[in-house]
């Protein structure tokens, strides 16, 4: 009996995102495999798609708020270490696309200090995304930008700030960083 070439590839090849493990290309996968198939291919095929987008990321166009315009000041506590009141320093719907901090630039501090900046992504100051710690003295400048990392934030979400200083009734002029993702 005469087998045809389709029939003897049908015996060979798996449906596209087959998982039965029956055949050796089940288990590798063929080359109709999506991002969501379950063979090896599908799943090395979804890694290159998610490290794409990562890259993309990474490389894209960085982003700066406030642009344009004069930093937030935002206020210490009264006393060591207290954090002062809430400070809006993205409002929401601002920034309509997911987004990541990736560094904080502190533009002026009253006084020369130690402080501890805390950011949120809520007015009540509940669900914070990333806390950093910095010092000004007579011989540094009162500028820098500060890598600062955040989890991924929800697009028109807001960005609140708070910060504390070693000796208090300070100040400090901010702005963000960031990528869309």
């Amino acid at each position: 009996m005469a087998t045809t070439l389709r029939a003897a590839l049908a015996e060979v090849l798996p449906t596209a995102d087959s998982a039965l493990n029956v055949n050796m290309s089940d288990v590798i996968g063929n080359k109709t495999d999506t991002t969501a198939g379950n063979s090896l291919v599908g799943l090395l095929k979804s890694v290159v798609a998610d490290l794409h987008i990562v890259e993309e990321h990474f490389h894209g166009v960085a982003k700066v708020y406030p642009t344009l315009a004069a930093g937030v000041t935002v206020n210490t506590g009264v006393g060591a270490w207290a954090l002062g009141n809430a400070t809006a320093v993205v409002p929401i719907n601002t920034i309509t696309d997911e987004y990541d901090i990736h560094y904080i630039n502190v533009a002026s501090v009253s006084v020369n200090d130690t402080y501890e900046l805390v950011l949120f992504t809520d007015a009540a100051c509940t669900v914070e995304v990333g806390r950093i710690r910095f010092t000004r003295t007579a011989v540094q400048s009162s500028t820098s930008s500060t890598p600062f990392m955040t989890p991924l934030i929800a697009a028109n979400s807001g960005i609140w700030a708070k910060v504390a200083s070693a000796t208090g009734n300070d100040n400090v002029v901010i702005s963000i960083f960031y990528h869309v993702y």
